[in-house]
Order: structure tokens, then sequence, then C-alpha cells
């Protein structure tokens, strides 16, 4: 299903993925159960299959050994906690939850409120120097195949 990401995958230079870093089952399992959702199909191969990566220098954020979270500015989880702290942030984007922050006029987030029949989640682009929001892919793996092609 994912032949053509796990291609790229193997050949860009935009990107840098660590094999001993992937996820393990449970900590998924841990993860979605604190959330209250299950993660997209797309992003829990990815995790399950390459954990993390570099982007162009910026981290594409994982789940991390829990024994660790607290301490990991790169756990998918640990951001999301942070986020939640900030109530002016939960206002606005009450359905947000960040998945890269490469650089500081951009960030992509998952839109938890709306999944299709495959259990994915969109990926949006917030654009911080203009304050708007948009769709950038359908899926993680829609997601990370236009970023490393964008970035290739």
């Amino acid at each position: 299903m994912y032949e053509r990401l796990a291609e790229k995958l193997q050949t860009t230079t935009a990107l840098k993925w660590f094999p001993n870093d992937v996820a393990e089952e449970s900590w998924i399992v841990e993860v979605e159960e604190e959330l209250g959702f299950r993660l997209p199909p797309s992003y829990r191969w990815w995790l399950l299959h390459y954990g993390n990566a570099l982007l162009s220098g910026s981290w594409i954020l994982k789940v991390g050994d829990p024994e660790h979270r607290e301490y990991h500015d790169t756990d998918i989880l640990y951001i999301h906690r942070l986020n939640l702290g900030e109530d002016w942030l939960v206002s606005r984007f009450p359905h947000r939850m960040d998945l890269f922050v490469p650089d500081s006029d951009e960030l992509y987030f998952f839109d938890t409120s709306s999944r299709d029949e495959q259990g994915e989640l969109p990926v949006m682009r917030y654009d911080l120097i203009n304050d708007e929001v948009e769709q950038y892919a359908p899926t993680f793996a829609d997601f990370l195949e236009q970023l490393i092609d964008e970035r290739s």
C-alpha cells in the first residue's frame, strides 16, 4: 500500500530517517488511549516502520519511548500536551495536533475533526506570517511524499 512512499524514502536526500528508532505498538496504543482516538493508518505505518525523521533539518514528530516522553520535544504526545496547556491555542485551534514544525513561518498539523473512511486525518499547513490555514495533504503518507518532492 505504501510502496511508492517506501521507495522515495530509500532514495531521497531531503529526509533522513533512523531505522533503529521505530515505535512499538504498545507505545502507539498508549498515545491513542490518552488522545481518545486512533492515529491515522499511514502515520501508524510510518511509526512502526520508520519511526522518525529529519526533513531539511527539522524533526517530523514521532511516538517515542514512554519512559523518556517528558523530555523529548520530538514526541507528538509531549508537544500535544504542551499545546493543550495554551488556552488561546486550544480555543483558536481545538482540533490541531502538531506534526512538523520546520521553521518559524509555517507548521503542519493533523486536523483531528476530519477523518476519512479509511481513518486518515488531513494534514494542514499553517502559514504563520499570513495567519492562513490550508489543507496540505489528505493523509500523512501524501504529506511525506509531497514534502519529499518539494525539498528534494
